[in-house]
């Protein structure tokens, strides 16, 4: 009986000191498939349209009070000359919608015309399968014009500057749209007559501007109000003359935070513009820009095709505490783009960029939006904005997990 116990014993010793040499405590076993941190999964849609977007519409450039035929053109089928597309999207519908966007007319036909920027006015459509789109009914596209000449802003001992909208971004704040676009060379004449009648703008209606920021908003997305001053190109909201460009604008669980692209033409060439952050408790007053926060990127796959590209435009989104940068980078010196780059951050400061871009030729700024989220994926859906004038919509998930893998 002893001989047995010992036996068992010593046979227990052996098989404790063969599972110790084996797998020793201090070392961690090696992943048999390692992950390349630097590189993120590309996931099925991604670089894919799903189709050619087609919008049901016409562009405007008469100024109010004029309606001129020459000046109104359909940029409907084979003339779609579409530009700046943000998405908000409503899984049960909003006012008999589920996609609503806004652009701006710009490109395409239009874009070979010198006064193509009298077109690039804040409209508004609607979708229920993202790729046909109307104009909702009770609204007349733009829901803003452009001023005349003689509105428009005049630099000291010049002429006038024809004033133009540009680069519309919104979000829906679960009571409201909240519409922000960029105008330029609008002189403060006109903002005011424009704009509300609020202590807002007769604070910061006090100093004219070559660039400023406005805000609308509506309940339905047919009725809005008149235009609020969120800030201009003047100091100290930004270094003086600043191009405030491609300003986009979310909301997370406790304020609202921007981004824009800081871009002056005399910074020295090849032009390397930064991305700002601006935050705000009440969507009207933002960070100044030496308050503001510069975007860090933890890659820049676009500097290994061309170490002279950087941000020209963007859109943000946010959903389930992820905060993602659509980026439209390119030759900055040429004020254009030619790519665009998915990049995404838990912080809103650090982004991770996807290595493959989005769409790698004849793009500008683009749009992603949040259709469903799980505990372990983000369903989104995409307008890619080409310069040819046409959107393309694409549909593609993400996994979570492989987005925190991305970040560590």
């Amino acid at each position: 009986m002893f001989f047995k116990r010992s036996a068992y014993l010593f046979l227990g010793i052996l098989l404790l000191i063969g599972c110790s040499k084996d797998i020793p405590p201090t070392i961690i076993p090696i992943d048999p498939e390692p992950t390349d941190r630097s590189k993120l999964p590309i996931p099925t849609g991604f670089t894919e349209d799903i189709a050619s977007i087609k919008i049901n519409t016409v562009a405007n450039a008469n100024q109010p009070g004029s309606s001129l035929p020459e000046m109104i053109r359909d940029i409907s089928g084979q003339n779609a000359s579409y530009c700046h597309p943000d998405v908000a999207y409503f899984p049960q519908g909003f006012n008999g919608y589920k996609y609503w966007m806004v652009f701006t007319p710009y490109f395409g036909i239009i874009g070979a015309d010198r006064t193509a920027s009298l077109y690039e006015n804040p409209s508004v459509v609607v979708s229920n399968d993202g790729k046909e789109w109307i104009t909702p009914a009770g609204l007349t596209n733009p829901i803003q014009r452009r001023p005349a000449l003689e509105d428009s802003y005049i630099p000291p001992g010049g002429p006038p500057n024809q004033g133009y909208w540009s680069d519309v971004d919104w979000n829906f704040n679960g009571k409201e749209f909240e519409l922000y676009y960029r105008g330029c060379f609008f002189s403060n004449k006109i903002l005011r007559q424009w704009g509300a009648k609020s202590y807002n703008n007769a604070r910061k209606l006090n100093q004219e501007a070559e660039r400023v920021i406005v805000r609308q908003t509506s309940t339905d997305g047919i009725h809005w109000t008149p235009l609020e001053l969120v800030y201009t190109s003047n100091e100290p909201a930004s270094v003086q003359d600043n191009h405030i460009l491609s300003p986009s604008f979310i909301r997370n669980e406790t304020n609202m935070l921007s981004y824009e692209v800081d871009f002056k033409p005399n910074y020295p060439s090849p032009i390397q513009t930064n991305i700002l952050s601006r935050s705000s408790s009440n969507g009207l007053d933002f960070t100044p820009y030496k308050n503001s926060k510069q975007v860090k990127f933890i890659n820049k796959p676009w500097l290994e095709l061309n170490k002279n590209y950087s941000t020209w435009h963007l859109q943000a989104a946010y959903i389930d505490g992820y905060y993602f940068l659509c980026l439209a980078v390119g030759n900055v010196d040429r004020y254009t783009s030619d790519m665009n780059y998915l990049a995404y951050s838990k912080d809103g400061v650090n982004f991770r960029v996807f290595e493959k871009p989005l769409a790698s030729w004849n793009v500008y700024r683009s749009a992603v939006f949040a259709k469903s989220s799980s505990l372990t994926k983000i369903e989104f859906g995409a307008v890619i904005g080409y310069k040819s004038g046409a959107f393309g919509y694409r549909e593609f998930k993400l996994d979570k997990k492989v987005l925190e893998d991305g970040l560590k």
